[in-house]
């Protein structure tokens, strides 16, 4: 029963809406919640005890307040398979939508 509770409350799966219409950024738990507008968006990796992960924020305080996006990933073979795998199937297509420069490994 306390695994069952711990799972509800801690690792629920929060979901990201971009907007492409109204273009805000939207952050689902268990109610909708307008976090920042296009234009206000940033992303960057942050690095943590041998791991990291991509997050978005705010421009003016990205490092105060951001968003985790991905999972963590570390340097083995297995992980940078799932981080080229987010690279290509979310974090390129949303940064395409929002017209930021990406720098794409050729």
């Amino acid at each position: 029963m306390v695994y069952f509770l711990w799972d509800l409350i801690f690792k629920v799966p929060v979901k990201y809406i971009f907007d492409k219409r109204e273009k805000i950024i939207y952050r689902k738990l268990f109610f909708t919640k307008n976090i920042m507008n296009f234009d206000e968006m940033t992303y960057f990796i942050n690095d943590e005890s041998g791991g990291y992960y991509y997050v978005i924020g705010k421009k003016r305080n990205q490092f105060v307040k951001n968003y985790r996006i991905s999972s963590y990933f570390s340097g083995s073979k297995s992980s940078r398979i799932k981080e080229d795998e987010f690279l290509e199937n979310i974090l390129y297509p949303v940064l395409d939508v929002l017209d930021i420069p990406i720098n794409r490994p050729q």
